[in-house]
């Protein structure tokens, strides 16, 4: 198999595994077994595990930085840019599975330093993102502090609503965006 579509598999294959089990919890040897390659293949594109978590949450940026210029260029209402923040959050998910930032959190104390300022530099970001969205519709912007708190709430009720689906199922994360769309509609 090519090289880089290989690498690119890993990378894949490793964000999935984040976002169903955590990073500490998987290991060379599941990203082997499910892609039927050896640890010396895994090895040559990523030295350490470390490495190859830098390299998840660079794609994370990468898809973070991708939309926030999508917005910058949108003429959409503030309703439909929240809307597809929402589903940036969650388009990534399988059954099962988390925000890959959200389970970076809660692995947080486990992970090497590099990467555990690459998740605060990722989560700062996101939560930028979300708060530009809110402040430029904002009619009244000499309110900083309020924007961003309810950019804080609001992205925590997504996180919130991404994990409360893994265990309730159903389309709770379409019920949350809607509510949430409204409360942020009438602020």
């Amino acid at each position: 198999m090519e090289t880089a579509k290989r690498k690119e598999q890993l990378l894949h294959l490793a964000e999935s595994l984040i976002r169903q089990k955590g990073y500490a919890a998987f290991s060379y040897d599941d990203l082997s077994k499910h892609l039927g390659i050896s640890k010396a293949s895994i090895h040559y594109h990523f030295d350490k595990k470390e490495s190859l978590g830098l390299a998840v949450q660079e794609q994370i940026y990468q898809r973070l930085v991708d939309f926030s210029l999508k917005m910058q260029d949108s003429e959409d209402s503030l309703e439909a840019r929240f809307v597809q923040f929402c589903q940036l959050q969650s388009e990534q998910l399988a059954d099962n599975e988390i925000c890959p930032i959200s389970s970076l959190h809660a692995d947080f104390e486990l992970l090497p330093e590099t990467m555990r300022q690459r998740v605060q530099e990722i989560s700062h970001f996101e939560l930028t993102i979300l708060h530009d969205m809110i402040t430029l519709n904002a009619a009244d912007r000499s309110s900083e502090t309020e924007s961003y708190t309810i950019a804080l709430a609001m992205l925590s009720a997504i996180k919130g609503a991404i994990q409360y689906h893994r265990v309730r199922g159903e389309d709770s994360l379409t019920d949350t965006w809607r509510g949430l769309t409204r409360l942020l509609i009438k602020q």
